[in-house]
């Protein structure tokens, strides 16, 4: 049986909110306590992976992943249609460019679906070596 498809944005979004939430309650907390900050961001962290482990099943990569890719493209303008065609693994490699830098790959997209995360690194390539 297939798995139902999965909005990476709600997801996304829920584990930003998810992680700031946890961040900023232990930065409060050891602010009010006199203890190390960054000791307690690293542990907000290590909880907050925990909690993408057992909530959604998401490895540490998996969840850098939804982060990186919601972060990125939440205000994106090609966000509705990087939505529909594109999956996390494709969004991931397409977060270091900028939305102008993605006209191309987005049309190429939609015209052909079937393009794998390979073909578009291989535009990309092409498209910076012009």
């Amino acid at each position: 049986m297939l798995k139902p498809p999965v909005n990476i944005f709600v997801i996304g979004k829920t584990l930003v909110e998810a992680k700031d939430a946890a961040v900023k309650l232990a930065i409060e907390k050891a602010t009010s306590e006199g203890s190390n900050v960054v000791a307690a961001e690293r542990k907000a962290a290590t909880l907050f992976l925990q909690y993408a482990k057992y909530e959604f099943g998401l490895s540490r990569e998996t969840t850098a992943q939804y982060v990186r890719v919601y972060q990125r493209f939440v205000e994106s303008r090609y966000r509705a249609e990087l939505e529909k065609l594109f999956v996390l693994g494709e969004l991931s490699v397409l977060a270091a460019y900028s939305d102008d830098e993605l006209t191309e790959i987005v049309a190429a997209k939609a015209a052909n679906p079937s393009l794998t995360r390979d073909a578009i690194k291989q535009l990309l390539k092409t498209r910076q070596a012009a």
